[in-house]
């Protein structure tokens, strides 16, 4: 029972740099996800994709931008002491613009991040609680260690294209579990803190929360942990010289779908999420479907 509650309370999967839009042409935010086995490390690797639609009037003529982001990222966890978990992640984004007048493509590392989670709360040891509990609480850095004010043909590409921020940014995360046997409620929260880069450039603040029911089942040597919630998202306007930029920012609404298998020492997962609502931009940014799968070794 105790390696059962491990396995389904260990949630964090933390994508806060993993996407370049993140950062500029619409709000972003930060995924949580249930991963195997809260007392292990582990390394992995993960991709994850983001498309956007962008409507626009120029001069009485309606533009349309087809936006992507793609992010190869690799990760770890490591377990320094009981209840404590850090994590490093360094992702490498390609990213690309469509519209009439052309393509426009980026790719390089972006900003590495730092977090670190305590659990605060597990009731998971106790045979006394049908229903058992667990709440992580922490926060870590966003650094600027990603390509920035990269130009093409002459030009600075747009804020959103750059693979890095520039700035230095912070962020807190809580995470609550309830489970009754296999059958589980994963929520998180995360705020993340922007602060203004050398060009006076400042990304909106950004909080993402969701919310998964989540079973566990074993078929043979495979656990597998379907799961299916909400996700939600909201960024405040980007800032410009302390001038804020009223076509950024804005919420949206995606509904969740995963599946991971945990094979030995291996873990492999994918989330698709929909697009349920959005009030991006003034209506004028339509966030499309996103995904992401992983694999990670345990030790």
């Amino acid at each position: 029972m105790k390696k059962l509650f491990l396995l389904l309370t260990a949630l964090i999967a933390f994508n806060t740099s993993s996407h370049a839009c993140d950062k500029g042409c619409t709000m972003g935010g930060s995924y949580f996800g249930i991963l195997p086995q809260f007392h292990k490390n582990f390394a992995g690797l993960r991709y994850s994709t983001r498309a956007y639609t962008i409507t626009s009037t120029h001069g009485g003529h309606t533009v349309v931008t087809e936006e992507r982001f793609a992010t190869t990222e690799l990760w770890g966890r490591f377990v320094p002491v009981k209840n404590i978990q850090v994590f490093a992640f360094v992702p490498y984004l390609q990213s690309e613009q469509r519209d009439n007048h052309g393509t426009l493509k980026s790719n390089g590392f972006g900003d590495v991040t730092l977090m670190a989670t305590y659990n605060i709360l597990n009731t998971g040891d106790s045979l006394r609680h049908t229903l058992k509990h667990s709440l992580q609480l922490g926060g870590g850095i966003k650094l600027a260690t990603g390509a920035y004010q990269e130009k093409h043909h002459e030009q600075p590409m747009p804020v959103n294209m750059q693979p890095g921020t520039g700035s230095t940014d912070y962020l807190i995360n809580g995470i609550y579990t309830i489970r009754y046997k296999q059958l589980g409620l994963n929520n998180d929260v995360t705020y993340r803190f922007n602060t203004e880069n050398k060009s006076g450039y400042k990304f909106g603040d950004r909080i993402s929360a969701s919310s998964n029911a989540f079973y566990w089942q074993r078929i043979g040597a495979v656990a597998l942990l379907p799961s299916a919630g909400v996700y939600y998202e909201y960024a405040k306007g980007d800032e410009v010289a302390g001038e804020t930029n009223a076509q950024k920012g804005g919420e949206s609404y995606f509904g969740n779908v995963g599946l991971s298998a945990y094979i030995k020492n291996v873990a492999l997962s994918g989330t698709l999420q929909l697009p349920i609502s959005s009030t991006e931009a003034y209506h004028a940014t339509k966030g499309n479907n996103r995904t992401m799968v992983s694999v990670t070794y345990m030790f």
